[in-house]
């Protein structure tokens, strides 16, 4: 009976890892708000429109079954293209997310990219580890007794999957500025970014080891966290002022 107690206490430390930070922002920024909810929810349905025409393609091209090399590239153009056009669903609806809204100020535009990222975030987060958590709750564990395979393997993958959720949120409000600014250098950079970071993840079973993943991943959400901040309007004095008033 221990044993199924430490694999069920494994289990919700695996989906707090995924999906708590997430899940703890979307809780106090987007809850109380109907009408970001349902940006939220429409960001989801956009991104699963992504992961349907992915899986289209994968299934009408056989050479691509066992490349994920090749259909990884058509996942994440296809998850910008609707990302592209979830803004400019967005855009047109504008005067109509106006009255909704609650906030009437210039940043509202910044909130609603911010509230689609977490859509596409929270979906992308169930979708890649939701079989690993269900498998992660026994009975039995998949692939750890095989030679080679890494006994970390739920605890790696869960915080890979956090760092792609903090990125989708990232991109959500880099690509969205990038498209209101007509800033295209941005918006090249942030799809080269997630092309990275997506195809940086096969190099896990060539050096044995998910680490230089894990690191460069959350040196890019660092990254790109720091930049979505200075989007929205933080600055260094801002962030001082902010302490100054906690303490």
């Amino acid at each position: 009976i221990w044993s199924k107690i430490m694999t069920l206490l494994a289990t919700f430390a695996y989906g707090f890892i995924v999906f708590g930070p997430i899940g703890a922002l979307f809780c106090t920024t987007v809850a109380p708000h109907p009408y970001e909810i349902i940006v939220s929810i429409a960001g989801s349905f956009f991104w699963l429109l992504s992961l349907f025409c992915s899986s289209v393609i994968w299934a009408v091209v056989t050479p691509l079954w066992a490349t994920p090399a090749f259909t990884l590239p058509f996942s994440v153009l296809l998850q910008e293209f609707f990302r592209f056009l979830f803004f400019k669903l967005l855009q047109r609806a504008d005067h109509l997310l106006a009255i909704l809204s609650d906030d009437k100020t210039v940043r509202r535009k910044i909130k609603v990219s911010y509230v689609g990222g977490m859509g596409f975030a929270l979906i992308a987060g169930v979708v890649y580890y939701g079989n690993v958590l269900s498998e992660a709750g026994g009975p039995g564990v998949v692939g750890l007794n095989y030679p080679g395979d890494s006994t970390l393997f739920f605890l790696t993958s869960a915080f890979a999957t956090n760092a792609m959720m903090a990125l989708h949120v990232c991109w959500g409000v880099m690509v969205f500025h990038a498209l209101d600014t007509k800033n295209w250098a941005e918006l090249f950079v942030t799809i080269f970014l997630h092309m990275t970071v997506a195809l940086l993840s096969l190099m896990n079973r060539y050096v044995g080891t998910t680490v230089p993943y894990l690191l460069i991943s959350y040196a890019v959400v660092v990254g790109c966290l720091v930049y979505s901040l200075f989007i929205a309007g933080m600055r260094p004095h801002t962030l001082k002022y902010l302490f100054v008033k906690s303490s």
